[in-house]
């Protein structure tokens, strides 16, 4: 993006962002306000005002924080900003940007980072209704999934180790809510499923992405709203390495460390993928035969394991990409000498 000029940085809170304008490598201004509508409309207009800068010229530059970021989308996206939502996991990884104590400090670091980054930027496209309503349905999932990990923790720790009269104290309390999470799960999964049904676009796409062995509802919801449907991130390695599929070596210094999976990634994902490679080899067929085998030539268990999670994504994607379903007996038409 040659033309940008000016560089936005913007450490996102809840109560309130902190902003920094560059340009080039000067700091032209830096301000705390409120994380509000009102606020961003009033602070837009003034610094546009005194530096001049336009809307072509500039890059507004953000860590995405989930509901936090929304007011200043709005506003931006309505003046036709160029805007950057930059991955938490991607400008932690960068050398030499470390996250400070100071939040001014941090909108520094992320329009320096944008400014020095300009091959990496991918211009943020605003998400379709129906695809916000799918994201806060996996929201809510989360949380009815979370606390019915905890709960059942707690039924089981007290059914291992407490005294029976305890124990029917934890159970009588445990049971209905863990009877209505079920209910609501069910409820909630049926509305993921009406949701992606209804909008010819998300059932094209969640038919390829659940042609892949291994892969349901659930995934294919969480890829198709954090790919943004495919316009955000349309390649496997990128979507691999976001979810922490992919291993990376560590070969500064005169050691060279073995290739490790990335701690720095989409946790999640990372999970959903676990599972979903999990089914996989429980399963005859292509993946449980190729982790049998790869353990059968000593290969690390989780290892093997990644590597299917691996094959997953990029399954995926190329199902996608190619527009057409997993065919696990297609045949190259094209014969290999």
């Amino acid at each position: 993006m040659k033309q940008i000029k000016f560089f936005v940085g913007t450490d996102v809170s809840k109560d309130w962002l902190d902003m920094c304008i560059m340009l080039e490598e000067e700091i032209l201004h830096r301000q705390r306000i409120d994380n509000k509508v009102a606020a961003i409309r009033k602070w837009l207009r003034q610094t546009r005002q005194q530096y001049g800068y336009l809307m072509e010229n500039t890059l507004f530059s953000m860590e995405f924080t989930g509901i936090y970021n929304n007011h200043l989308l709005e506003v931006l996206d309505a003046a036709a900003a160029n805007i950057w939502l930059i991955p938490g996991i991607e400008i932690n990884a960068s050398r030499g940007l470390q996250r400070s104590k100071n939040d001014q400090e941090d909108a520094r670091l992320i329009a320096e980072y944008a400014a020095g980054n300009r091959k990496k930027i991918r211009l943020w496209k605003k998400p379709r209704i129906v695809l916000k309503q799918l994201a806060s349905l996996l929201m809510m999932r989360d949380k009815l999934m979370l606390t019915k990990h905890q709960y059942e923790t707690t039924f089981r720790e007290s059914r291992g180790y407490s005294a029976k009269e305890e124990y029917q104290i934890v159970k009588g309390h445990s049971d209905p809510v863990l009877k209505t999470i079920h209910k609501e799960l069910e409820k909630l999964e049926k509305q993921l499923a009406a949701l992606i049904k209804g909008d010819e676009r998300l059932k094209e796409l969640h038919g390829y992405i659940t042609s892949v062995d291994g892969v349901g509802i659930i995934i294919s919801a969480n890829t198709l709203v954090e790919t943004n449907e495919f316009l955000d991130i349309n390649e496997g390695k990128k979507f691999s390495n976001h979810s922490g599929v992919v291993p990376h070596t560590d070969d500064s210094g005169k050691k060279i460390k073995k290739a490790r999976v990335s701690n720095k990634a989409n946790k999640k994902l990372k999970k959903l993928l676990h599972l979903a490679a999990m089914s996989t080899i429980r399963m005859k067929g292509e993946m449980k035969n190729y982790y049998e085998r790869k353990l059968a030539e000593g290969k690390n268990k989780m290892s093997v394991l990644n590597a299917i999670r691996n094959k997953i994504v990029l399954r995926i994607f190329a199902c996608v990409n190619n527009k057409r379903k997993y065919d696990k007996n297609y045949v190259y038409s094209l014969a290999i000498p």
